[in-house]
């Protein structure tokens, strides 16, 4: 049983780093990123984490069968545990990644705005066969 609880285990993580990937494609083609690497990490782990929610309530639901955890007292629900947990780790991430990419998106909107703000140049009128 510890093989097949590992293999799902494995399978899950690789599922969720798969998707994550494809979330954090899309995102970065719908809003381009302009912090850097570091920015580009945690938007990627942000991603992993929240996609990785529904592989997780169905591998524990049709696979896994954890038994109950007892907190504080209280007995929890592992799936509810870990639901809580990477859906926290995405905000955190988020969190992360707004914070790095602050500056420099406001700098990058600054220069679109100042360059839309030109207008109609002499240059352009030159150059525009018009």
């Amino acid at each position: 049983m510890d093989v097949e609880r590992s293999i799902a285990l494995a399978a899950l993580v690789l599922i969720a780093l798969r998707l994550g990937w494809l979330v954090h494609g899309r995102s970065v083609v719908r809003q381009p990123v302009h912090g850097g690497a570091l920015s580009l990490a945690f938007n990627y782990l942000s991603c992993a984490c929240f996609v990785a929610i529904l592989p997780t309530v169905l591998m524990t639901v049709l696979v896994l069968h954890p038994p109950l955890v007892e907190l504080a007292g209280i007995i929890w629900s592992p799936l509810l545990l870990a639901i809580t947990a990477l859906g926290l780790g995405s905000l955190f991430f988020a969190v992360l990644h707004a914070l790095i990419e602050r500056a420099p998106l406001k700098r990058a909107q600054a220069k679109l705005a100042d360059s839309e703000s030109r207008g109609w140049t002499e240059q352009d009128a030159r150059t525009s066969g018009l």
